[in-house]
């Protein structure tokens, strides 16, 4: 694959835009997640992406809010100008691949929006767990409150009380940076699944 550069980022290690991202990113290995930060240190996470994703559509930043990437594991992440993306699919090295992260993407994104317009925040909660459990394949998700809050666009504290009420259900387990999913069929019919 022919790329414009590559950074190779250990855990928690964070990559500012300074100035627009290229159109196109790959996650080589590891995990990272694409955030915004306003003018005022409100963090939002847009996307997750794992081994093997394309990601795209992120947007120009301006003043008001700042692009940042972080890995949430030591990862490499490849970025593709414009004419380096071009060049990958005129050889038909990246289609099937580029075309599945975008749906996926773009299913994040859709998912996000019904959840805000149709469900409460504990179903919504509920489905964001579901949909990490099912995405990473794991069931113990290592992203901390406050995280899952920039997910969601809401305050951690809110977070803690639903996800609190989910550990008394039996649910999840919590802990510090850490929350363990136990009953994936619970969490489902939360969001009215199943």
């Amino acid at each position: 694959m022919d790329f414009s550069f590559s950074k190779n980022l250990e855990r928690d290690e964070v990559l500012f835009f300074q100035d627009s991202p290229p159109p196109l990113t790959y996650v080589d290995k590891g995990l990272v997640k694409f955030y915004i930060l306003n003018s005022a240190g409100k963090e939002r996470i847009i996307f997750l992406g794992s081994q093997g994703q394309f990601l795209s559509g992120l947007g120009r930043v301006n003043e008001e809010c700042r692009l940042y990437l972080q890995a949430k594991q030591d990862s490499r992440v490849l970025f593709f100008e414009e004419k380096d993306l071009q060049k990958n699919l005129e050889q038909g090295r990246t289609e099937k691949d580029l075309i599945e992260s975008l749906f996926k993407q773009m299913n994040f994104l859709v998912r996000e929006i019904k959840d805000l317009t149709f469900n409460n925040f504990s179903a919504r909660l509920a489905g964001l767990l579901v949909y990490l459990v099912e995405e990473f394949g794991k069931k113990e998700l290592l992203f901390s409150h406050q995280e899952i809050a920039d997910m969601l666009g809401v305050s951690r504290v809110t977070v803690t009380r639903v996800l609190g009420d989910f550990a008394n259900e039996g649910l999840i387990d919590k802990k510090r940076k850490k929350v363990t999913v136990r009953d994936i069929s619970g969490l489902k019919m939360k969001t009215g699944g199943e």
